[in-house]
């Protein structure tokens, strides 16, 4: 078969892999550097090279696994040489590959299921190494799960586990466990551990390198410091901030789905992407709580994909779930089936009751703002999770104009796509929240 030539990065990172106390390896940075092409390769050598073995590959979402990461794992296979029917068969219903002499390559996406909070799915299975893409939009657990699962046939080949992850700059646990600490500093890591950063400057393909560069100098100061720069303190630069009172090191906290707390579901209506998050929102004797522990973003869905996805997320539990949202959802649209508005369709689907159905007016912009800045203040115990990675992106980067209006008219532009900051004010809109100000005035 054909040998593939690495860059310098690539064949660094690909050194530290074969390295037999090196279990887990960090490649990340700015985009476009060849770490996605690097983790396919890796899996595909091991796969070939030693019989009988079994490998993961994953991302968060199946569509993203399905689009890209798989994509290129054939683009690989295609180019070393590989034939499908002669080497390996692929089983699209089991998402896995079978090779010739034995070895299994497994795709599975890595998102978080209110079903098996602990990740049992892979539990369940043996694997020999593993490649998670884009790792900083998956949760910390599930990798820590799939880690304790590589155990598969080494000792027949004299190999050891190993865990490749690659990501772009984020505030993630991502960052904190592999490249810096919060005050900026790169860390030391354990012998087990090790990190390579790439940059696009670091992809050997000449032509792509130039003709990504020049797109990446057009993205904004703060996305293209990360994509283009691979800065790992990259900060949004925000000339006028919808929120004021965000405090990262606070909101910025874990919380997770608890099955026996009020769940609330919170929509924006956009087609591209659909936009909810998930919320628990309690009071016990310490006083109130607002967790937002998860979200999904859905391009170019619809609503009865997003039922989907949240009867598979949630089961039962919805039956009794709370849902709000953008008001503009209760009318009534002859391009839907039976003339039902968006909150119709919900209901139907969901099988849920009008009395569970919270939909004030939608605020001004400037009125919400006023809101949702009071509620970052006083609120005792409001969080926003790892896996809210677009709705923290929004709340760090929306920008408003001189009369308070959120900026929407250039979507290429971060600061301008308030999707999940949207669903986040209507939350904020809500009865709970006008409850919660109740107890505090």
């Amino acid at each position: 078969m054909s040998r593939l030539k690495l860059s310098a990065k690539q064949t660094q990172a690909w050194r530290l892999l074969e390295q037999p106390h090196v279990v887990e390896v960090f490649a990340g940075g700015g985009a476009g550097g060849g770490k996605s092409w690097l983790g396919c390769l890796r899996q595909i050598y091991r796969r070939t090279t030693y019989a009988d073995t079994r490998g993961f590959i994953g991302r968060r979402d199946y569509t993203a696994l399905r689009d890209s990461t798989m994509k290129t794992y054939f683009t690989v296979l295609k180019a070393m040489g590989y034939e499908s029917g002669i080497h390996y068969r692929y089983n699209a219903q089991e998402h896995t590959i079978y090779y010739q002499n034995g070895s299994e390559q497994h795709f599975r996406h890595m998102s978080y299921q209110p079903s098996d909070p602990d990740y049992n799915r892979f539990g369940s299975t043996e694997y020999t190494d593993g490649f998670i893409d884009e790792a900083p939009e998956v949760d910390e657990r599930a990798a820590q799960v799939l880690l304790s699962r590589l155990r598969y046939n080494h000792e027949r080949h004299g190999i050891t586990p190993e865990l490749l992850l690659t990501g772009n700059p984020s505030d993630s646990w991502i960052k904190y466990r592999y490249v810096m600490d919060e005050q900026g500093t790169f860390i030391d890591l354990p012998p087990h551990r090790a990190r390579i950063l790439f940059t696009i400057a670091d992809n050997p393909d000449l032509k792509l390198k130039d003709s990504y560069t020049r797109t990446l100098e057009l993205l904004d100061d703060y996305d293209r410091a990360r994509l283009l720069y691979g800065d790992w303190n990259a900060k949004p630069d925000v000339e006028r901030p919808f929120l004021t009172q965000l405090d990262e090191k606070r909101h910025f906290a874990p919380c997770e789905y608890q099955r026996d707390k009020p769940l609330y579901i919170s929509f924006d209506f956009n087609l591209d992407p659909f936009a909810i998050i998930y919320s628990h929102i309690w009071f016990d004797k310490d006083g109130w709580h607002w967790h937002i522990f998860d979200e999904d973003s859905i391009p170019s869905g619809t609503i009865d994909e997003a039922c989907d996805r949240i009867k598979a997320r949630f089961g039962n539990h919805v039956l009794t779930a709370t849902i709000t949202g953008d008001r503009n959802g209760t009318t009534r649209s002859m391009t839907r089936r039976d003339n039902l508005s968006a909150y119709g369709i919900i209901q139907q689907r969901l099988l849920l009751k009008s009395i569970q159905f919270d939909l004030p007016p939608n605020p001004t912009h400037a009125n919400s703002r006023e809101d949702c800045n009071y509620t970052l203040r006083h609120f005792a115990d409001l969080r926003i999770g790892e896996s809210c990675v677009n709705l923290r992106r929004d709340m760090r980067t929306v920008e408003v104009d001189a009369e308070g209006k959120i900026k929407k008219s250039d979507r290429s532009k971060t600061a301008q796509r308030a999707d999940h900051l949207d669903a986040f004010r209507y939350m904020v809109n809500s009865k709970a929240i006008r409850n919660w100000r109740k107890t505090i005035k």
